[in-house]
């Protein structure tokens, strides 16, 4: 893959990679101001260092992840509208919120776990994507929690064992057979988690990493960087958590600071992973981590 995107003028937000390597980033522009002019930039960049313009969003990303099909990517919109790409094409399927039009509800994340999308926010909504539809999956009792209230992310083995959390550390689990909120830890706002080995971590504000399952949890001594975490990714064996001031890494127990932020990676904050290897997308740059060296992609700013 060429390290030569052109990158001018972009602020990047999100990414994932599909299977013919062919890398979708969620852009904004920097000449726009995100709480006056709200958008999401679409790019697709490609292992022969083309690159794809898919067009524009008037509403920022929520989440992007890899989709059912085998070569996609959905990213999803605070009002539930998401774009896939797909072979070099794109289109967008339903509103989720379609059905649903009297929730009082941003969402703020979607995420691929086994064959299943997931998707939900704030007021704790969740929602999965079978048979080409979106369902409401939630409970009652999730919705009682004080105001205000929000699911940040989900993780998870397979559709019978899920564990979605937000705001104020709350953790809900559904590995008993039915949702059953978990006596979790923290009191910090939990924003993204990853399974990795037979353990579920999840990580958030201040550094926060808990580390569990079902209904046990222990908070990980963090000494290294008391950053909020903004991204969990399990990778080969270890698992990583992104901050805006570097990556952490734990491995065989041990939490390290695996990336600290230099010149020629100077910024960080969302990670995934695909067949090139670990992701990283900050603001101003993009990496990628083969398991042995990172490289980095470079602004063209001729």
């Amino acid at each position: 893959m060429e390290n030569e995107f052109d990158l001018t003028n972009l602020i990047y937000i999100s990414g994932a990679e599909v299977n013919d390597g062919n890398v979708l980033i969620c852009c904004q522009y920097k000449e726009f101001n995100f709480n006056t002019h709200p958008h999401t930039v679409y790019r697709v960049f490609t292992k022969k260092g083309e690159e794809i313009d898919l067009g524009h969003n008037e509403r920022a990303t929520s989440g992007i992840t890899r989709s059912i099909t085998n070569n996609g990517v959905v990213a999803l919109d605070p009002k539930g509208e998401f774009l896939e790409y797909q072979s070099n094409e794109e289109y967008l399927r339903n509103n989720i919120l379609e059905d649903y039009v009297d929730l009082r509800l941003t969402f703020r994340f979607i995420k691929l776990i086994g064959d299943t999308l997931y998707a939900g926010g704030t007021n704790n909504y969740i929602f999965s994507f079978t048979n080409d539809k979106w369902t409401e999956i939630g409970i009652d009792d999730m919705r009682k929690e004080p105001a205000p209230m929000s699911f940040e992310n989900i993780t998870g083995f397979h559709k019978e064992e899920l564990y979605i959390f937000g705001w104020k550390g709350v953790i809900w689990t559904n590995s008993s057979g039915e949702w059953k909120k978990s006596s979790s830890p923290t009191k910090y706002i939990l924003n993204d988690g990853d399974v990795h080995n037979e353990d579920v971590y999840i990580a958030g504000q201040s550094g926060t990493i808990l580390r569990g399952r079902n209904d046990k949890w222990e908070i990980i001594p963090n000494n290294e960087n008391n950053y909020d975490i903004w991204s969990v990714q399990s990778y080969g064996d270890s698992i990583y958590f992104a901050t805006v001031n570097g990556i952490l890494r734990l491995k065989d127990d041990k939490l390290t600071l695996f990336k600290e932020l230099s010149p020629d990676m100077r910024t960080t904050m969302n990670l995934f992973v695909g067949p090139s290897g670990l992701w990283s997308v900050g603001e101003s740059d993009i990496a990628v981590y083969d398991g042995n060296q990172w490289k980095t992609f470079k602004q063209n700013l001729k």
